[in-house]
């Protein structure tokens, strides 16, 4: 018996230890191996902070009125079917690339889009709806809606509605649909996308990409169902497709066989090459192929190649139509479908989306999901009695702690965590103590009641 007792006192004892240790440990655990939920602006910024981590997106985000910078990015995003509706980038991002052109010329390059430069990272699921990409530089650029720049890199299942423009004046530069250089892969993605290149140097001779997945490079591509409205004005050397502007090994000492798959291509390219030394590459899927060491099959076409020989003025959508004003008509949105502006004009035809709403739910009760605190915006949460969807909205941001400086205010946010945590803690340790002190009382009682028993029967002998 007193062996069974010490065992039961030992592991209630190991039980208080573990129960005041376990949350320590778990407190302090590297939490880049989970998946870190994205319900609103302020949380989606924090990933610049956490580029290699895993995240996932829990609520569709409206961008209007906020200007994106590009994010460099080596983790995983899904983007869990919702999307992200008028994102506005108008910067490029610091860090530089080498890419190299045709000849085998290096430049250092930046790169423009929601994700800047994609390394060893993995994009699915995302919807990027009415993203606008508009950047004017001095500098070697590939902008495109998804990312500038992709290395070992797969975007999957994705789905972009935009626009990307780029002004330029370097020797090397692109805008694409999704991404702009690189290696890695695109698969399953549908790309709606009008692209702009205007090359502002007219005397200095560059080499221009445009694809309607992406500008040039390495990336496998299949199953991708891709529009493209193109206009591209160029001093130099245009290299142009409806999928891939030039198809080259990327880095150069690369040995592998890569694929152009069952992809469905559907529009025009409309451009200049304003240069006496003429190569105007511009075709249905591959504008250039440099290296032929990839399977091509399954691939349907609905491509016009329109080449212009005015070169007094740069290409733009409606940019020979002298209206400039656009009949407007509301797409509402619902649990279903997402809202938006259809811009008509009238004189040219031409027609756009913009102003992407959120789809709309109906909650008739919403619940408190995360307090707001000094760093953390709150969240409620509910049900969309239409389509039993759960819902976020935000609540407000606790500002009444007075606190400016971000590193106080995460160390005071982990400590109130910790604090948190210590009146459950107490409970245990006390309910646990509790139950030691009862089992040992009762067993000195049992032990004097067996005494005595045992006392009582020698004295009636």
């Amino acid at each position: 018996m007193r062996k069974k007792l010490k065992r039961f006192i030992i592991f209630i004892l190991c039980f208080i230890a573990g129960t005041i240790m376990v949350p320590a440990i778990v407190s302090g655990a590297d939490a880049s191996s989970d998946i870190i939920n994205i319900y609103c602006y302020d949380d989606l910024e924090k990933i610049k902070d956490n580029p290699s981590a895993s995240y996932r997106l829990m609520s569709d985000i409206d961008f209007t009125d906020k200007d994106w910078e590009p994010v460099n990015f080596s983790g995983s995003f899904d983007g869990n079917g919702h999307a992200l509706l008028n994102v506005k980038v108008t910067s490029t991002t610091k860090d530089t690339r080498l890419t190299y052109d045709g000849n085998m010329i290096s430049y250092d390059t930046h790169f423009a889009g929601f994700f800047g430069i994609l390394e060893n990272a993995n994009i699915k699921n995302l919807k990027l709806l009415g993203i606008e990409v508009d950047v004017t530089t001095k500098e070697d650029c590939f902008a495109a809606c998804l990312a500038g720049f992709m290395e070992n890199s797969q975007i999957d299942s994705c789905e972009i509605y935009g626009k990307v423009t780029l002004k330029v004046q370097d020797k090397m530069f692109g805008v694409g649909g999704i991404a702009g250089f690189g290696n890695g892969s695109i698969k399953n993605t549908d790309a709606n996308t009008t692209l702009v290149c205007v090359d502002e140097d007219k005397e200095n001779k560059d080499e221009q990409f445009m694809g309607g997945a992406y500008c040039a490079g390495y990336i496998d591509l299949d199953g991708n169902t891709v529009t493209i409205d193109g206009y591209d004005s160029d001093h130099g050397y245009v290299h142009d497709g409806g999928l891939v502007g030039m198809y080259i090994l990327y880095p150069a000492d690369t040995s592998y066989s890569g694929y152009i798959n069952n992809n469905k291509v559907k529009g025009a390219i409309h451009f200049f090459e304003d240069n006496t030394d003429r190569r105007a590459y511009c075709s249905e899927c591959v504008g250039e192929v440099m290296n032929w060491t990839y399977d091509f099959s399954g691939n349907t076409t609905d491509f016009t190649r329109d080449e212009v020989f005015d070169y007094s003025k740069d290409l733009y959508p409606h940019g020979n139509c002298e209206n400039t004003e656009f009949r407007t008509t509301q797409s509402p949105a619902t649990c279903d479908e997402y809202g938006y502006t259809n811009y008509i004009c009238d004189t040219c035809a031409y027609a756009y989306k913009g102003n992407f709403t959120p789809k709309q739910h109906v909650v008739r009760q919403w619940a408190e999901f995360r307090e707001a605190t000094a760093t953390e915006v709150g969240l409620n949460s509910g049900e969309c009695s239409l389509c039993g969807e759960t819902v976020y909205e935000e609540a407000g941001f606790d500002t009444s702690k007075g606190i400016d400086d971000k590193d106080e205010a995460a160390t005071k946010v982990k400590e109130e965590k910790h604090i948190s945590k210590l009146p459950i803690i107490i409970i245990i340790v006390i309910v646990a103590l509790f139950l030691t002190v009862l089992i040992i009382r009762t067993y000195n009682i049992n032990k004097r009641k067996k005494r005595r028993r045992k006392k009582n029967t020698n004295s009636r002998r």
